[in-house]
């Protein structure tokens, strides 16, 4: 199970099979106005899972990437694989950042 909070506070839940959006409303955005959109939970494919799965990683062996604090715009991962947890909080302007919400974005579109 990978957990995903991205840079406006929006939740993403991956599993093998399926993934999940839950969007920041605006009473609970820093702004008071910014709205993530509507609820999304769709399936997804083993592929998709895969090149999920292989960028998060990624991000989380990159420590060069990552930041002790949450800050506004950073992106938190949590990784579940058995018993074992990962976890990191990543830098806002950082390559893996980018790269996990563009994928991410693109497939909840679709």
């Amino acid at each position: 199970m990978i957990d995903y909070g991205d840079g406006s506070g929006n939740q993403y839940i991956i599993e093998q099979d399926s993934i999940e959006f839950n969007p920041i409303k605006p009473k609970f955005s820093s702004s008071g106005i910014y709205d993530g959109g509507d609820h999304v939970k769709k399936n997804i494919t083993q592929q998709q899972y895969s090149k999920i799965a292989s960028i998060i990683k990624e991000a989380i062996v990159n420590e060069a990437s990552h930041i002790k604090n949450r800050v506004k715009l950073s992106g938190v991962i949590t990784m579940q694989e058995g018993k074992v947890v990962k976890s990191c909080i990543l830098h806002p302007n950082s390559e893996e950042l980018n790269e996990i919400e563009k994928l991410l974005k693109a497939i909840i579109k679709n």
